[in-house]
């Protein structure tokens, strides 16, 4: 079996906890494509400048909302 190897492993959780609503909304923000969130949020591309950090930066601050959500619900 291959498996991809994970090259940020931040990336790679954030991209688990954010939801398709929640990509949509970083499209949106960022003016990237669907594609460039995925990829980023899948781990597989280093996210440590341009709009790969923009992604992973404001991918951070959501994953911080819906925690406070689930926290006072």
């Amino acid at each position: 079996m291959i498996t991809a190897q994970i090259i940020n492993q931040e990336a790679y959780e954030l991209g688990k906890n954010i939801t398709t609503t929640d990509r949509i909304l970083i499209q949106n923000k960022l003016g990237v494509k669907e594609n460039i969130v995925n990829v980023v949020l899948s781990g597989k591309r280093k996210a440590e400048r341009g709009q790969s950090k923009d992604i992973l930066d404001l991918a951070r601050k959501i994953a911080k909302i819906n925690q406070l959500k689930v926290d006072i619900l």
